[in-house]
């Protein structure tokens, strides 16, 4: 027997849903510089976040569970931007759906920042900023979010490990938006 495979393992993925987080730039606690980098936490602006199907469907294709949709009510994330140029976050959110149910959600990711990207994001200087609202900076996402909910509902969510694919958007060197497709690994 080879210890060597010839093939991919087979995985697939059912979307779950979407979701878009304004970040609120008044609410960053800058923490400052640690021995692995540099803390900041951010926070999620009230009422402005949402979650939704993307297709509008009122359940999830070949599953039959309800689609889940609504507004994430609580959001936090503790990046710490580290000297190599990459973020490092740890994110917990807090979704409520249309139909009542919470559902908490938290993650880990990591992001390039490209080169030179911690310093733009912890200095102050106008000229070397990513972004600018005519063109903002998109930095590529990869997540793996966990759920937990007491709801009869979406209690199978609490079985399954999701994977998300989105953009943090970047604006005169201020993180303001998160957005990302999630899907459960199957």
């Amino acid at each position: 027997m080879s210890s060597e495979r010839n093939e991919l393992l087979d995985w697939n993925l059912l979307y779950l849903f979407s979701f878009d987080v304004e970040l609120d730039p008044e609410r960053q606690e800058r923490i400052g510089r640690l021995s692995t980098g540099a803390r900041i936490n951010f926070f999620s602006k009230r009422g402005l976040s949402r979650v939704y199907n993307v297709g509008r469907e009122a359940t999830l294709a070949g599953d039959g569970s309800s689609a889940i949709t609504g507004k994430i009510e609580w959001g936090s994330d503790r990046v710490l931007f580290r000297d190599d140029d990459v973020g490092a976050c740890d994110i917990r959110s807090r979704i409520l759906t249309d139909d009542g149910a919470t559902i908490h959600v938290t993650y880990r990711l990591q992001g390039y920042l490209g080169p030179g990207g911690t310093e733009r994001i912890l200095t102050d200087r106008r000229k070397d900023q990513y972004g600018s609202e005519d063109k903002p900076y998109e930095v590529p996402i990869t997540t793996s979010p966990r759920f937990q909910t007491s709801s009869r509902e979406y209690a199978w969510l609490n079985e399954i490990q999701g994977i998300g694919f989105g953009r943090a958007v970047v604006v005169r060197s201020v993180f303001r938006r998160n957005t990302q497709d999630i899907y459960a690994i199957q």
